[in-house]
């Protein structure tokens, strides 16, 4: 991949940059700690694979903003691409994939993000992972494999070659060849049972033919029954004809009895209702005169209510009248209410006016010392202005002077502060790398006892599952148990039958088949025994599993806190250097300020410009208390200008108010006869009297009302009676007529009745002489059904034996069937077992990594000379003798990853070599680990990112190291470094700075 084109929106601290790579081969990313450089990389794996240091992609759009957008550009296998990631606050991203040609931009990617990034991947050949492991050399990562444990380094180099998939192949294969083996278990257990079910064959056969003799014998039985039934039915037919009849004819005689007994209900009834009618109807005399009454006072309420709808109408006219004249009325009397009080106020002016004007003694005297003392004033305010103004130039010097000083003493209490916190800091650093050391090993420990915790866990399922598969085997004997309990209850009976036929048992078959049963019982009691122990101590020992893991996750539980404090203390030990370098520069600081404090050598400038104000402020002999005498003076003398002016106010308001005087009493005299005019003759006044006229012409009466109404609310419920009397009228002559008619009935319905009685004895009569087969008959029919009964049970047992053999023939299918599934499920069992001991550790993962460590080691060698002039070397070992030979393996080798690293004075440690040296060996395992797992890919490596600390490089090591990096440049379509180091970053001829302003980060391309 070789990048062409990068463009960001509003990306971490950019809010808009675009960085063109056309030319570029290599060059350095500088820039100040925080201006942004690592963000450029960092937009790269996003906009690629989705992938950033940030634990939210939201967290990547810059602050206040609410979208952002990559677009990278990019040549792979000599095709141009480009790629556009977006990503909008709370609301998801977009991905898209184009390819460039000379049509222009056509889109290339899939349905949706993740088959786009699918695409991406299949393109390129290579995920992030072995992106960032590879061709991106990433800040704080150099010395990670060399800082871990030879087994971890062994475990983070599987990692790197994703051996895991191997590991994964191992744990299914495990799984599956479990899988099997439980498999295999349940077709041998099957198959046991199939073959203790065909050893019942012969007896199938013995039950058969009992069970066929003895429905012979019912059916036989069934037939001389049949006969006699036929002939017992034919002497019964002529009685239950006979009998039929008698019971329609009792049916018919109670069906009268009801229907007369209904009649003689409603005949009384009906008595009754004429009765209430015949009182109605006596009292009509009496029902139409108080009608006719309560109808003449209905008409005259109505005519009376006509009257008091328009007496009410005349009273609310009336009050709306008076309502309104009494409004006018009031506003007239406070309108000259308001202009009397105006004219008593001008009066009161007036007075008070002349008063003014009559005081004038002395003023003509006092306005002359006034003028003399203004001119006076105003000579001596020319001088104050020009003294004002060098008093201000002087206060603003001796100001600035004082603010130079206090900057000068604040600095100097501020680097004091400094040096007393770096000394702290400084006295620290021994114990700083004490308790980092502790730590490491404490977490190399923790690490150790989370790979054992994980065994305990795996133990402790393992277990589980046995625990379970031997409750489900031991329910499946207790019901096998109960059901022979069962079987030996129904043997034990008298004229027992067999289980299976339903057949009764001679003794030596009883005996036989008791015996064969209790031995089955026995075994299974056996066997569930054997369960019963082996999940009683199964369970014991996950009790122990479960005691063991918690005191593990208690010893577990600092792990946290112990990473949070080593990385808290590997970031203090890795800013010691620029500690040291800022405590020198604050001491020299520190000299020269408390230098310049004791000359008094800052601010020059101002210190002679303030000499020189001071001078002519005193040329000016300007006295600001001869100033402000003079100025109190004036204000004493300026009331007689005030009091001037106040009397030709005073002259001018006195004829003001001579003007306004008459004007108010003509208002008043208007105001009065308006208020005259409207109580006597104004049209409000004249509808008042009208109105009044009308009430009085309407001649309403309200008590004389209310006592019509009285009166006919009394006679209302004669309303309703004469309703019930013209009712009963209608009435009557149909009631009496529907009475004829009933008891013409009842005569009739009597008769009936007679008649059928008679009949019905007569019945009775034949009855009683005929014989009654009706006992009989039920015997023979229950006969009839118990032998057909004992015939359907001895078809169905003849039919379940006969399939009991057809399932026997099955059985002998299944038998071979199951015997070869059984011996293929075995061989499936021991491949996959095979397979997990290939696909595991110590199978094809420690054979590849055994195979690429010869690459790794040469690869590395050969960055190391170029890097350190042949100094340096580094050999990897990966087994080593066993301190104990362990009784379960006869090797006497544990794999390993160890690095020897050599210079001219032989081997020695890692930890021992200086800051630089151990970077160039780590660089130089890094990029041979890049070029290998970059081949693995099956692609290229185009593109080499370091972001890297070359601040640890002295001189001649960043010499050697540029000269590395120029010395692999060829292998190379582009290097891009990382620093802010000068001397390294002076090294490139061409140069990406980034820098931050308010608007946030910025790029600049410089050669």
């Amino acid at each position: 991949m070789i990048p062409r084109k990068l463009t960001l929106k509003n990306f971490l601290s950019y809010r808009h940059a675009e960085l063109d790579f056309t030319g570029l081969h290599t060059a350095c990313i500088c820039g100040a700690n925080g201006a942004g450089k690592s963000s450029l990389l960092e937009a790269i794996t996003w906009v690629v694979w989705g992938k950033t240091r940030t634990a939210s992609d939201d967290d990547l759009i810059h602050l206040g903003e609410r979208e952002t957008r990559v677009d990278f550009e990019f040549i792979y296998d000599e095709q141009h691409y480009r790629i556009i990631r977006t990503r909008q606050r709370k609301n998801g991203s977009t991905l898209d994939f184009q390819i460039i040609n000379e049509q222009g931009y056509k889109s290339i990617g899939g349905k949706g993000l993740r088959d786009t990034e699918n695409k991406i991947k299949e393109c390129l050949k290579i995920d992030y992972d072995t992106f960032t492991n590879s061709a991106y050399l990433r800040q704080g990562r150099a010395d990670e494999f060399m800082l871990r444990s030879p087994s971890e380094r062994r475990k983070i180099l599987a990692d790197l070659l994703k051996l895991d998939q191997y590991e994964n192949l191992a744990n299914e294969a495990k799984e599956l060849a479990r899988d099997f083996k439980i498999k295999a278990e349940e077709i041998s257990r099957n198959l046991e049972e199939n073959k203790e079910k065909l050893e019942e064959k012969q007896s199938f056969h013995i039950a058969i033919d009992e069970t066929e003799k003895e429905l012979a014998y019912f059916q036989k039985k069934q037939t001389v029954n049949q006969e006699e039934l036929q002939t017992i039915q034919l002497l019964n037919n002529q009685r239950s004809s006979l009998k039929q009849r008698y019971d329609w004819q009792q049916n018919q005689v109670q069906t009268i009895a009801k229907k007369i007994q209904q009649l003689q209900q409603e005949k009384a009834d009906l008595e009754q209702e004429i009765k209430k009618i015949t009182v109605t109807l006596s009292q009509e005399e009496d029902i139409n005169t108080n009608y006719e009454q309560w109808q003449k006072l209905r008409e005259e309420d109505e005519g009376l209510n006509i009257k008091f709808n328009q007496y009410q109408q005349f009273l609310e006219k009336k009050q709306t009248l008076e309502q309104s004249l009494q409004k006018e009325s009031n506003d007239l009397i406070l309108a000259i209410q308001r202009e009397k009080t105006k004219l008593e106020n001008l009066i009161n002016q007036e007075k008070e006016l002349e008063a003014i004007v009559n005081k004038t003694s002395n003023l003509e005297a006092d306005l002359e010392k006034l003028n003399i003392c203004r001119q006076k004033l105003s000579q001596l305010d020319e001088i104050q202005v020009q003294a004002n103004t060098l008093l201000q130039q002087k206060q603003s010097l001796e100001t600035e002077i004082n603010r130079e000083e206090a900057m000068l003493l604040a600095r100097l209490k501020q680097l004091e502060n400094e040096e007393n916190n770096i000394q702290t800091k400084l006295n620290q650093v021994p114990q700083i790398r004490q308790e980092f050391f502790t730590l490491e090993t404490r977490l190399k420990e923790i690490e150790n006892t989370k790979n054992y915790q994980k065994r305990v866990q795996e133990k402790g399922e393992q277990r589980n599952l046995l625990i379970q598969r031997y409750l489900d085997n031991q329910s499946n004997l207790e019901n096998q148990i109960k059901k022979l309990n069962e079987k030996l209850e129904t043997l034990n009976q008298d004229h027992a039958v067999c289980p299976l036929c339903e057949r009764e048992l001679d003794d030596t078959h009883l005996e036989y088949v008791i015996n064969k049963t209790q031995n089955e019982q026995q075994q299974i009691v056996s066997q569930s025994s054997y369960y019963e122990i082996e999940i009683i101590n199964c369970k014991r020992e996950l009790d122990n599993l479960r005691k063991e893991y918690a005191q593990l996750n208690q010893e577990l539980a600092l792990e946290d806190s112990l990473k949070q404090d080593y990385a808290r203390l590997e970031n203090q030990l890795d800013s010691i250097d620029d500690t040291y370098n800022q405590y020198e520069l604050i001491l020299e600081e520190k000299a020269d300020l408390q230098n310049k404090l004791d000359t008094g050598n800052y601010a020059q400038d101002n210190q002679s410009k303030l000499r020189e104000i001071i001078e002519q402020i005193n040329n000016l002999n300007y006295s600001q208390e001869n100033h402000a005498l003079l100025r109190k003076e004036e204000a004493n003398l300026r009331r007689v200008e005030f009091q001037q002016s106040r009397i030709k106010d005073a002259q001018n308001q006195l004829k003001k108010l001579a003007q306004q005087k008459p004007d108010l009493q003509t208002n008043i005299e208007s105001l009065e006869n308006r208020l005259e005019n409207l109580r006597e003759n104004s049209p409000l006044q004249l509808q008042l009297r009208q109105i009044e006229e009308e009430i009085k012409s309407l001649n309403y009466d309200r008590t004389y009302h209310q006592n019509i109404r009285k009166q006919g609310q009394q006679l209302q419920p004669y309303q309703l009676l004469y309703g019930d009397l013209q009712q009963a009228k209608k009435q009557y002559p149909q009631l009496s007529t529907r009475q004829t008619q009933i008891e013409t009935n009842l005569t009739q319905y009597n008769q009936e009745k007679e008649t059928g009685e008679k009949e019905l004895n007569s019945l009775q009569e034949q009855l009683s002489s005929l014989t009654d087969y009706s006992q009989e008959l039920a015997k023979l029919e229950q006969e009839a059904s118990n032998c057909q009964e004992n015939i359907n049970r001895l078809l169905t047992a003849k039919g379940r034996l006969e399939q009991s053999l057809t399932n026997l023939k099955d059985r002998e299918n299944d038998v071979k069937e199951l015997e070869n599934r059984l011996q293929e499920t075995q061989k499936k069992y021991r491949i996959y077992q095979e397979l997990t001991f290939a696909f595991g550790r110590r199978g094809i993962q420690s054979l590849m990594i055994e195979n690429i460590l010869p690459q790794l080691q040469d690869e590395a060698n050969h960055i190391l000379n170029s890097l350190t002039g042949s100094q340096l070397s580094v050999q990897f070992l990966t087994q080593k003798p066993k301190a104990s030979r362990s009784k379960k393996s006869s090797s006497q080798y544990i794999d390993t990853l160890e690095i020897i690293i050599s210079d001219a004075q032989g081997t020695r440690s890692y930890e021992t070599y200086s800051g630089g040296e151990a970077f160039r060996i780590n660089f130089a395992i890094r990029l041979a680990l890049s070029r290998i797992l970059a081949q693995r890919a099956g692609t290229r490596l185009q593109l080499l990112i370091v972001d890297e600390g070359f601040g640890t490089q002295d001189t001649d090591g960043c010499n050697r190291l540029i000269g590395a990096l120029n010395a692999i440049a060829s292998e190379f379509a582009c290097i891009l470094t990382v620093t802010h180091v000068n001397q390294f970053k002076e090294a490139f001829q061409t140069r990406i700075e980034v820098y931050k302003t308010q608007e946030g980060s910025k790029i600049k391309l410089s050669s």
